[in-house]
């Protein structure tokens, strides 16, 4: 994006020389993302912007995105499965350096050893039918 393009852009993606958000009225100033989109949902008196309408519609609240901080962060401290464990169990079946660090990765990341199973398979699947 360039100032030429965009210099005099203001509204609700924001003023473009400053990155300041605005409320609808451009004079308040919204530092909460949150609240930024609950500022700016569509309202009954706004002109129709899609061709369907569907949930939520005001007077019902936007769905409020997942917080990445929130219950579904990883906690490192909770961890059943070890890099030794996970490296094993992929160097089992596995000759290709960059597979085993692939399987290693995800069975780390989502703490399941069956994943070391799609790794194996892929690799039957790419042999050769004589």
């Amino acid at each position: 994006a360039s100032a030429e393009a965009f210099g005099n852009s203001v509204g609700m993606l924001g003023d473009f020389k400053t990155g300041k958000t605005y409320a609808r009225d451009q004079a308040t100033v919204i530092h909460d993302f949150i609240e930024l989109g609950n500022e700016w949902q569509v309202l009954p008196s706004d002109n129709m912007l899609f061709q369907d309408v569907s949930d939520p519609q005001f007077p019902k609240h936007c769905i409020l995105p997942e917080d990445p901080r929130g219950q579904r962060r990883r906690r490192l401290a909770e961890l059943t499965i070890t890099t030794g464990g996970a490296e094993a169990a992929c160097s089992k079946g596995l000759s290709d350096p960059l597979d085993i660090k692939d399987c290693v990765y995800d069975i780390l990341a989502t703490q399941d050893m069956d994943m070391v199973r799609a790794f194996q398979n892929h690799q039957l699947e790419a042999l050769p039918i004589e």
